[in-house]
This record gives structure tokens, sequence and C-alpha cells, in this order.
């Protein structure tokens, strides 16, 4: 993710579908050819303790996600990303695009 002066497409899936959490201008439902949910992240912030920690959802590569595509107002895009960076990235397994 990053953010311009470029209006923003982010993928949402999960809660990110019906509760995204920052404006938009428009949204599509949105298809992730290649990769899948599955629970393929370890977490202590959503399941689990420090000594054995919860599985969650995440993207694994194969199959396809459904989901959605929202277009962000540029103006909009840098703190769109920040939020999404403290609500998503909070495990740190995902490498932005």
């Amino acid at each position: 993710m990053s953010g311009g002066r470029h209006d923003l497409w982010v993928f949402g899936y999960g809660s990110l579908m019906w509760r995204p959490g920052f404006p938009y201008r428009e949204a599509h439902h949105a298809r992730l050819a290649g990769w899948r949910r599955c629970f393929c992240i370890y977490s202590v912030h959503h399941r689990g303790t420090t000594a054995r920690p919860g599985l969650v959802l995440g993207l694994d590569r194969g199959g396809a996600c459904e989901g959605i595509a929202y277009r962000v107002a540029g103006e909009q895009a840098a703190e769109t990303v920040r939020y999404l960076r403290a609500r998503e990235q909070v495990n740190g397994v995902y490498r932005e695009a």
C-alpha cells in the first residue's frame, strides 16, 4: 500500500468487506485470483497467548478470494494507508505492494 495524490485501490476481504473503516469513492465486488483465505497466521493479538499463539485467517497462495475493491480518493490515500497498517499489519506478515 502506498499513499499519494492518485486514487488508491484497496482489496478488502473478511471484516474489511462489512466494516472497512475508511471513506471510499466506490466499491465493487472483486475476486483475487491466486490467493485464498486460510488459517495460516499465528497471532497473539486476536487469538491465543504468547506461549500458544492462535491461528487467524490470512491470505495464502492458491485458489481465489472473494472481496471488495474500494477506490479511495487520492487526498485520503495516505490517511487510509496509515489506518490499514495499524489495523491489518499487527502481525507484520504481509508485504505491501
